[in-house]
């Protein structure tokens, strides 16, 4: 019988389940535990990591935003790693913020983010440098159950690195391009454009009835479109389409005919097939086109000789447009390198006899050939005090020129500043670099850095014999001026 009742016991035994949960939970319970721990620690590990990737991160951007190419550029960079604002990791060994371990300022980088950065592609030259790789000191992580996951190769420490650059796009921009005057100097064109008596000088903008170099007349190719038909057209309207980069141009090679004419119509010329255009606001004439015209309408002349001083008896009673600085009336320009010898005067325009020519009575501002402004100032000046079209006072009968557009019919009221039709912004190369590096041999030879981009004052008609420009420089298109928000497009991120 008690063996009987036995049986019955391991037989309910053999199939009772009851607790078998609670066996395998005692079994699994340390496991789910440790996967718990794990999950925990690289939640922990992610978020620091994350911490000192946005860390390098901003470093980089900071660093990168100061990369404008001026010489100074690398100074300023190295100081917004010093300062950036305070950056903590989370879930690390230490308190303090993330700080760069080591940085690389670079001209270049390889099209993949696979390749390795070249030592070559490495620079301390500030006018070069275009980006910037930024290691961050590393931060060490601290695990819940550390022994066990350093055991099984858990990490110790999060590190990251970050590559930032710095570009920016020029809209509404001439195809035109000028060798920087200060090159060959020691003193910075960013510095001299800040100096009066630098801004007072002439230039010939474009080569002087030559190139720069074989086959390079001062031409860009032209943001939109292609060929002299597309450099005609931007020369011409009053907003250019397409941007160019600041990282670099590509040259139009020869010299595009009836350039002249299409810049032109800036002074109320509708020249070459242009007269079609004398009605549409996008041709506009500026609101003083003053330049030593006579004549009615579209069948103005010029009637003074711009090849000698306005004292010369060529020129008595006659209407003078803004002469040119004493030095071009004899060939003995001799300001800048190589690149520009012969190009830039000295500044010393004679102002006197064009307002006494022009306007007569006292002079405004305290102004005088010993206290001279610019032309661009006698420019802006004569508009806003609307001299713009008063007749040449110290001329008389058909010898007289109001400054007032004839020739353009759509319409007085269409006439505005917004933009300057007398002004128009280019580039500035280091020419003699580009020579250097081949890139100026008769082919666009690829893209040419652009030292900074410019704002031009147009003093005369551009001359349809030899293509010449001139000008005088107003001032640099630098990101943060008020003329950098029509022009300029600064763009800084991250590339790795």
């Amino acid at each position: 019988m008690a063996f009987g009742m036995l049986r019955k016991a391991a037989a309910a035994l053999a199939v009772d389940q009851r607790g078998a949960v609670g066996i395998l939970m005692a079994l699994s319970a340390p496991v789910l535990a440790g996967m718990a721990m794990l999950a925990i620690d690289a939640g922990r590990y992610m978020n620091l990591h994350t911490s000192v990737q946005r860390g390098a991160d901003a470093l980089a951007l900071a660093a990168a935003a100061e990369l404008d190419g001026k010489s100074d550029s690398i100074v300023r960079a190295n100081r917004a790693l010093a300062n950036i604002t305070t950056n903590d990791p989370r879930f690390g060994t230490s308190s303090g913020r993330i700080t760069a371990a080591s940085v690389r300022y670079l001209t270049a980088l390889p099209t993949s983010d696979a390749t390795a950065i070249p030592a070559a592609n490495v620079t301390t030259d500030p006018t070069r440098a275009a980006y910037v790789e930024v290691v961050a000191n590393p931060v060490g992580f601290s695990s819940l159950f550390s022994k066990a996951a350093h055991a099984v190769g858990g990490p110790s420490q999060a590190q990251a690195t970050a590559v930032a650059g710095f570009d920016s796009a020029a809209c509404n921009i001439a195809p035109l391009f000028m060798c920087n005057p200060m090159e060959e100097s020691t003193t910075s064109i960013f510095t001299a454009a800040q100096d009066p008596n630098f801004r007072r000088r002439l230039m010939s903008v474009r080569a002087k009835g030559s190139s720069v170099g074989p086959g390079n007349y001062g031409f860009l190719e032209p943001a939109y479109g292609t060929g002299g038909a597309a450099v005609r057209a931007s020369l011409a309207i009053d907003e250019p389409r397409g941007c160019y980069p600041k990282s670099g141009v590509e040259l139009q090679t020869g010299n595009i005919a009836s350039a002249a004419e299409a810049m032109n119509v800036r002074f109320d010329m509708y020249d070459s097939g242009w007269g079609n255009s004398k009605g549409d606001v996008s041709y506009r004439p500026a609101r003083n086109v003053r330049r030593g015209f006579t004549g009615s309408g579209c069948s103005a002349t010029l009637a003074y000789t711009p090849t000698k001083p306005p004292t010369d008896a060529v020129n008595l009673g006659k209407p003078l447009g803004l002469p040119r600085d004493s030095c071009f009336y004899t060939n003995t320009c001799s300001f800048g390198g190589t690149s520009v010898d012969g190009r830039i005067g000295e500044g010393d325009w004679d102002f006197q006899t064009y307002w006494d020519r022009t306007h007569g009575g006292s002079y405004p501002n305290g102004w005088s050939n010993s206290n001279r402004p610019s032309r661009y100032e006698v420019y802006r000046y004569e508009i806003d005090n609307n001299l713009s079209g008063n007749l040449t006072a110290a001329t008389t009968g058909t010898n007289r020129e109001s400054g007032a557009p004839m020739c353009y019919t759509g319409g007085a009221t269409t006439l505005t500043d917004t933009p300057d039709r007398r002004t128009f912004v280019g580039a500035l190369i280091n020419c003699e670099a580009a020579i250097a590096a081949g890139q100026m041999t008769g082919s666009s030879g690829g893209r040419i850095p652009v030292v900074a981009y410019a704002k031009f004052f147009m003093t005369e008609p551009m001359d349809k014999n030899d293509g010449t420009i001139w000008a005088e420089m107003v001032e640099l298109v630098e990101p943060g001026t008020l003329t950098a928000r029509t022009y300029i497009r600064d763009s800084v991120q991250l590339y790795r």
